[in-house]
């Protein structure tokens, strides 16, 4: 019986030359870079992937070339105190090229290695979260066919949009009497804020136009006490074409949310600010650009700087200024209305949306966010760190049919406010029609 021969072993330069093979044909953007995010090695899906949205020098560094859209990626390596591990997975990133463009969405996932060595994992799932978003509504009614009736009330309205017909569910879930609703709006779930009591009746308005909507948010029971409630108005349309009334579905999901809130929490805000991210900001701002053609209510935007926020960098350090920005959003937030949008656009960029505030109440809310971020004094380590903002104002007006613009305008406001000598509130008047 002959010995059987081993198999040669590979040489290390046959590794090396399978090693970039598997690297130029992996499906997926890979970086390996260190932990202040200078990259050492990326793929070609990787370079594709990101040239597009940064400059070649940019591609220098991870954080610098995506920090328009992800200022977040370099806090969350930087606070990761683990040796190794999953620093975060599928984070995604919401890119905006320009006005009228689709975002493009990215997902990140960064694991450290060892000291000084993590790897990024980048792939592109725009068509990913695009069948999300179209299935998300139905996909809520179906799981709550499943659950069971329990929670549902069931009412309808009349062509005006007042309610015509009441039953047990709808006092089970709500409270009310047939007494206390019949001949009234959807108002009567609201709780008595001028700044919300419209959107009941803007929900008809869009069933009325659309065949069906759907809304989430708090309701009133008649005891005072507050739910949260998915509810569906569908039109009651004739073969005629005529709209003879709507039907309603109110659903109790409290503890539906209590449950989800941490998640959709993760999902949507900031994580160094607490405020929303980029792509939870222009979502809503969507559906408030919605709502303002729609309904022509005024709807106005604050573009925020915080003033030498890169002198506080090299001065105090990266976490010096993350403490700025933490005290500089909080004190913006506790300003703030409940319906008023405002997230993190990158770095020490802020944007606020201000609904059924016209380009005067946005100058005055400006101006109380100016004085408001005057009065602080951050500190860190015992050092107080002095800050300003410098804010732009404008008001959506014209045919405008996507929210940059009115950004776009707020921000030539703001770089006005910054030539003008910063802390300070510059008002950009309304969009030509």
């Amino acid at each position: 019986m002959s010995a059987q021969v081993p198999a040669e072993l590979p040489s290390l330069a046959e590794e090396n030359e399978r090693l970039l093979q598997f690297l130029y044909v992996c499906p997926v953007g890979l970086v390996e870079m260190d932990e202040a995010g200078t990259i050492g090695l990326m793929n070609p899906l990787a370079a594709q992937l990101l040239l597009p949205i940064a400059d070649s020098a940019a591609l220098a560094n991870l954080f610098v070339a995506l920090e328009p859209y992800a200022p977040d990626l370099r806090y969350m390596v930087s606070s990761f105190g683990g040796e190794r591990g999953a620093i975060c997975e599928n984070h995604r990133i919401h890119v905006r090229r320009g006005a009228g463009a689709a975002a493009q969405v990215l997902a990140c996932s960064i694991i450290k290695i060892e000291a000084g060595r993590l790897m990024t994992v980048l792939s592109d799932i725009t068509e990913q979260v695009a069948q999300e978003r179209r299935l998300k509504e139905a996909e809520a009614w179906f799981s709550a066919i499943i659950a069971g009736v329990n929670d549902f009330a069931l009412l309808s309205l009349d062509e005006t949009g007042r309610i015509n017909a009441w039953n047990r569910s709808g006092e089970r879930q709500t409270g009310y009497s047939g007494r206390d609703v019949l001949g009234r709006t959807l108002n009567v779930f609201y709780f008595p804020d001028e700044a919300v009591q419209g959107r009941a009746m803007q929900q008809v308005d869009l069933a009325r136009r659309d065949g069906w909507h759907i809304d989430e948010g708090w309701r009133r029971r008649k005891d005072g006490s507050r739910y949260w409630c998915q509810s569906l108005v569908s039109a009651l349309e004739e073969q005629t074409g005529e709209i003879t009334g709507f039907s309603v579905v109110l659903r109790d999901v409290t503890e539906r949310k209590s449950s989800g809130d941490e998640i959709r929490r993760l999902l949507t805000t900031d994580q160094l600010t607490g405020v929303s991210n980029r792509a939870r900001f222009f979502e809503l701002g969507e559906a408030e650009l919605t709502r303002w053609k729609r309904f022509a209510q005024p709807l106005s935007a604050l573009m925020i700087d915080v003033d030498h926020f890169k002198a506080i960098n090299d001065t105090h350090g990266h976490a010096a200024g993350d403490e700025v920005l933490k005290q500089v959003a909080g004190a913006l937030q506790s300003t703030l209305r409940s319906i008023d949008v405002i997230g993190r656009l990158g770095g020490e960029e802020f944007a606020i949306l201000l609904p059924s505030i016209d380009i005067q109440g946005a100058e005055m809310v400006a101006e109380r966010l100016r004085r408001g971020a005057a009065g602080l004094v951050p500190t860190f380590e015992g050092r107080p760190i002095p800050v300003t903002i410098s804010i732009g104002c404008a008001e959506l007006s014209g045919p405008v049919d996507d929210i940059d613009a009115l950004l776009r305008e707020a921000d030539g406001a703001l770089y006005a406010a910054k030539q003008g000598g910063r802390n300070r509130v510059v008002v950009r008047r309304a969009l030509a029609a």
